[in-house]
C-alpha cells in the first residue's frame, strides 16, 4: 500500500468528500480499478478512522457551538412568552396562544437547537478527549 495514497485518502475523507470522487481520485493517482479503489478506500478507513475524526472535529465542534448559542438565542428571545403563560387567566393564556403561535414554535425550535448543540459538543469532544 503506498503511504503517499494512504495520507491522500485520510485528507479527502476528513474534508467531507463525496465517497465517488475520492475513488476517482484515487484510481486516477494509483492506476488502480473501481472495486480495488473502493476496497482501499474502506481499508484505509476502517484503520485511520481515529484519525478522520479527529480532522474532522474541529469543524464539527464550531458547527455545535454555533447551533448551541443561535438556540439559547432563540429560548431567551422567546422565552417571556412561556414565562406570561403562568402569570395570565386561563382564557387570556388560550387567546394568548393563538396570536403569538410563531413565538411558541420559536422557542420550541430554540429548545431543540439548544438540546442539538449540546449533544454535538459532547461528541466532538469525546472524539477529542476520548478515555
Amino acid at each position: 500500500m503506498n503511504e503517499e495514497l494512504t495520507t491522500f485518502i485520510i485528507k479527502e475523507l476528513s474534508r467531507h468528500r463525496t465517497r465517488r470522487d475520492i475513488i476517482q481520485r484515487v484510481c486516477e493517482r494509483g492506476g488502480l480499478n473501481w472495486k480495488q479503489a473502493e476496497r482501499l478506500i474502506i481499508l484505509i478507513e476502517a484503520k485511520h478512522k481515529r484519525t478522520v475524526t479527529v480532522q474532522q472535529a474541529p469543524f464539527l465542534l464550531f458547527l455545535s457551538i454555533g447551533i448551541l448559542l443561535l438556540g439559547i438565542g432563540l429560548l431567551a428571545f422567546n422565552l417571556q412568552i412561556l414565562l406570561a403563560i403562568f402569570q395570565r387567566v386561563v382564557m387570556e393564556q388560550i387567546l394568548s396562544l393563538q396570536s403569538s403561535s410563531y413565538r411558541v414554535i420559536g422557542l420550541v425550535t430554540g429548545l431543540g437547537m439548544t438540546i442539538g448543540g449540546l449533544v454535538g459538543l459532547w461528541k466532538s469532544f469525546g472524539t477529542i478527549f476520548p478515555e
